[in-house]
């Protein structure tokens, strides 16, 4: 079997109708075993800097990885195995193997639409997104409201400081929703008439999860928290 089609059967195949937007095995010397058709033209010095990484775990954090001119921002991944990094609503895995490293890069949207955009009995939330915890938004769906950085500011300060949204309300997108019990520190659920809001608090980011009836509160919760914890669990 040839690496190339490795690449095309392995890394660039369907999921759900979705694939990576480019992916390749690189030797460790920077020479390109095969690749996707647009995958980025590197240069051997990013290559180097991230065969550095994975010997010296972090040097990439000040700088950041680059590949192909483009700069992504080092999340967390696993120490000498797994290099991660994230530039807006994408974002890049990097796996070393004894001779190689594979690398992918994948989009945050297809988590919105594929997860949390989910059909259960013929029914989705109504808008759903994942945001950084400096308020950037990595992806969401297509009604998502128009939200504040102070929005996102004050519903991370209840989660460091539970409580602190029960007395005001948690606003998004100009709307009030009303706090009700959640989990401390890591999911705030919120409600408003027939609807409601569920946030669950990952490494890295805030999944949001916007409902209206007849999608049920403990539906959105669902949906919501099985993402961010899937999350969690990869180090984002």
């Amino acid at each position: 079997m040839s690496w190339q089609t490795y690449v095309d059967e392995y890394l660039m195949c369907d999921i759900d109708g979705h694939t990576l937007t480019a992916a390749a095995i690189v030797g460790h010397d920077g020479s390109p075993w095969a690749y996707s058709s647009i995958f980025p033209e590197f240069k051997i010095e990013e290559i180097e800097s991230i065969i550095k990484d994975f010997d010296e775990p972090g040097s990439l954090a000040p700088t950041g990885l680059y590949l192909g001119g483009t700069k992504y921002m080092v999340i967390q991944g696993e120490s000498g195995a797994v290099i991660r990094a994230k530039k807006g609503s994408g974002g890049i895995t990097v796996k070393k193997t004894n001779q190689s490293l594979v690398e992918l890069k994948m989009s945050w949207q297809t988590y919105v639409d594929e997860y949390l955009m989910c059909d259960i009995d013929g029914h989705t939330l109504t808008a759903a997104a994942i945001v950084g915890h400096d308020g950037s938004p990595w992806a969401y769906s297509s009604i998502f409201p128009e939200f504040k950085i102070e929005e996102i500011e004050s519903i991370i300060k209840d989660f460091d400081e539970p409580g602190s949204l029960a007395p005001t309300g948690l606003y998004l997108g100009g709307t009030k929703y009303m706090v009700i019990q959640g989990e401390s520190g890591a999911v705030i659920r919120a409600k408003k008439g027939s609807g409601g809001i569920t946030v669950k608090k990952t490494n890295q980011s805030l999944v949001v999860g916007i409902y209206e009836q007849p999608l049920t509160p403990g539906q959105c919760n669902i949906i919501v928290e099985r993402l961010g914890d899937y999350l969690i669990e990869q180090g984002l």
